[in-house]
């Protein structure tokens, strides 16, 4: 029963990773395993159960491979680089994706939250090992856990079997970017920026009139319940509630949640595409401006100018709003390529791959909504700059700072 039921979670794990828990059903599950939906019912009472199961068995995965990838007499470095291959490499088991965990049921929801936290601590834990052993760079070992876990939990969302990279190419740069970053290593680090000035963003916040201010609350109101229970378990109703207004209020702007969640995306790309003119237009050097877009995003996460949205909610998508979002993002990705190719000529940054740094650093910033919501022992510049420190100056040690 046991050897079955773990097929049962592989098979779901990889069927929700790649179209999603609303977009699968349990008889669609039951139909790749050669069963009939019923036997499911032997296993896990409902869809519900199932899905936390699943992750259960990512966060044990996880467990295992921090595990398997110690070893005596090897240095902390070179176990965090076992584990992120081990992690990327095509063999490992497919998991679920950590998307929807708020949208458990509450005493599932607090053991995966828990459970996930105990595997940053021990991840932590070889990030201090390294810092003792001198093969690490880290003065916040458990901030270093939540960017790497971060890295390897966005890599799913954009890694594709049919780009122009192989999928050795990938693990060999997110692992060449996490260990030397993006900055030549024979250069100094460079002294940080000044903090960003916020007050440009919310003065133009507080100058909305009261019927675009009511309507953005409602959107920021809206992206913060889809930040955290996805598309699948955020409701309409609990976003009403949550707004203080009722259902019907929600269709007079919008005929459908998937027409809601799309202005939150809309708007947050926006955002970011506002912040990322302002910077580029004080900062001239790329170092500055990824420090300066790292701490405006996370500045801004708790302001009425946010909240940061995350970007795993896309597949809920009407193909006709997919597309259109998902060509606003290159616009900017490829901007942002472009601005580190530049970097490259310039002599600032190694000849590392603009696609994988951007997606790196994504990945770091992507979760900050989940991760901070509840844990408030740094303040968000705290959390900035060191996703922007392991970025570009990676997490091995550099003689020369």
């Amino acid at each position: 029963m046991a050897i079955k039921s773990d097929e049962i979670l592989a098979k779901a794990s990889s069927m929700f990773a790649r179209h999603s828990y609303e977009r699968i059903t349990l008889e669609q599950i039951a139909s790749q395993l050669d069963m009939v939906p019923s036997a499911l019912y032997h296993y896990f009472r409902d869809k519900k159960e199932l899905i936390f199961q699943c992750y259960l068995r990512g966060l044990n995965i996880y467990s295992q491979e921090l595990e398997a990838a110690s070893e005596p007499g090897i240095d902390g470095l070179e176990i965090i680089r076992r584990f992120l291959r081990g992690r990327l490499s095509p063999d490992s088991p497919r998991m679920i994706l950590f998307t929807d965990i708020d949208a458990l049921p509450e005493k599932f929801c607090q053991i995966v939250h828990e459970s996930r936290w105990k595997n940053v601590e021990k991840l932590a834990a070889i990030v201090q090992q390294g810092v003792e052993d001198g093969s690490v760079e880290s003065n916040e070992p458990l901030l270093t856990s939540v960017a790497l876990i971060s890295i390897l939990d966005w890599v799913p969302f954009w890694f594709s079997e049919h780009d122009y990279y192989t999928h050795q190419q990938a693990i060999d740069s997110i692992d060449d970017i996490v260990t030397h970053g993006v900055c030549r290593r024979d250069l100094k680090a460079s002294v940080s920026p000044p903090l960003p000035d916020l007050s440009p963003f919310l003065e133009a916040q507080a100058g909305l009139s009261k019927r675009l201010s009511k309507f953005d609350q409602l959107l920021r109101i809206a992206s913060d319940n889809f930040n955290r229970k996805g598309a699948m378990g955020a409701s309409l109703e609990q976003i009403a509630l949550d707004a203080g207004m009722t259902r019907s209020g929600i269709y007079y702007h919008f005929d459908s949640k998937e027409d809601l969640l799309y202005a939150c995306l809309t708007r947050s790309l926006k955002r970011e595409a506002e912040i990322a003119a302002h910077v580029a237009a004080q900062w001239a050097r790329t170092s500055d401006y990824v420090i300066q877009i790292n701490r405006l995003l996370l500045m801004l996460h708790d302001t009425p100018c946010g909240p940061k949205e995350t970007y795993h909610n896309i597949n809920y998508l009407a193909q006709n709003h997919r597309n259109a979002y998902v060509s606003e993002v290159l616009s900017i990705v490829d901007a942002v390529q472009e601005r580190f190719k530049n970097s490259i000529r310039l002599g600032e940054f190694r000849g590392v791959d603009g696609y994988f740094a951007h997606r790196i650093m994504s990945g770091m910033e992507h979760w900050y909504p989940v991760w901070f919501r509840k844990c408030t022992r740094w303040p968000p510049v705290a959390v900035a700059d060191h996703f922007s420190n392991m970025f570009l100056y990676g997490i091995k040690p550099r003689s020369i700072l």
